[in-house]
């Protein structure tokens, strides 16, 4: 009996070792803001690469206090991002399973590790493609739930502005916007992923660029008018 007894407490003192010398994993935790939802009329298809997210808006802050918004930019065939001071993010690539690359630079200086990640895909008629319920929305396909490939990063990945296509009501796999709250962010580069769709419209309202040579056209057009007049 004392044998017996002298085991069991050896077994307990033993369980109980082994689960503090186990080290805490992090986790991406998952929340959903459904207080505001916007009606679109429908998504191009299943496959949206980084170039084709243009105008979204990246917001990033840094335990130094310093905040930056930037809006997406094409860059390539499939490729997109925005560089701001001492950090940047890109995709080249399907969204579907290409990584977003999160980089921080020397040139960094004091921006300290990120505090938070907003994505907001509104003005790039982009939109988050959650992963359940799985194939919920016709149209789009089975999506991707953000995540890092670094374990060891714990989050909270908030999805709102939740999207429906007119004229049914939202089923809770799409959304316009992501927000990312890090427990302890990296202060160095990182990789996460997640799927995007693109609206419909996407592509039908001409680029800046495009409206400011099309006034230029226009311009030549009236001068060579007004030559021939004279």
């Amino acid at each position: 009996m004392k044998r017996n007894n002298f085991s069991r407490m050896a077994l307990s003192l033993f369980a109980v070792l082994a689960i503090t010398a186990t080290p805490v994993q992090a986790a991406v935790t998952y929340a959903t803001d459904t207080a505001t939802t916007s009606a679109i009329p429908g998504l191009t298809g299943y496959s949206t690469s980084g170039a084709k997210m243009s105008g979204m808006s990246v917001t990033a802050s840094f335990s130094s206090g310093v905040t930056q918004t930037l809006s997406w930019a094409t860059t390539g065939a499939l490729s997109g991002g925005v560089s701001g001071t001492g950090w940047g993010l890109s995709l080249d690539g399907d969204t579907y399973s290409a990584p977003w690359n999160f980089t921080m630079s020397a040139a960094a200086g004091n921006l300290g590790s990120i505090t938070q990640l907003i994505l907001n895909g509104n003005s790039g008629y982009t939109v988050f493609d959650r992963t359940n319920p799985s194939w919920g929305t016709d149209g789009s396909a089975q999506g991707v739930d953000l995540w890092f490939s670094d374990s060891s990063i714990d989050a909270l990945v908030t999805y709102s502005d939740q999207v429906s296509i007119s004229p049914n009501a939202a089923v809770g796999d799409l959304w316009h916007m992501i927000t990312v709250d890090f427990t302890n962010g990296p202060a160095s580069s990182f990789i996460f992923y997640q799927d995007t769709d693109n609206d419909s419209r996407y592509g039908q309202v001409p680029e800046p660029a495009m409206l400011g040579l099309l006034g230029i056209g226009l311009l030549a057009a009236g001068l060579a008018r007004r030559n021939r007049k004279v």
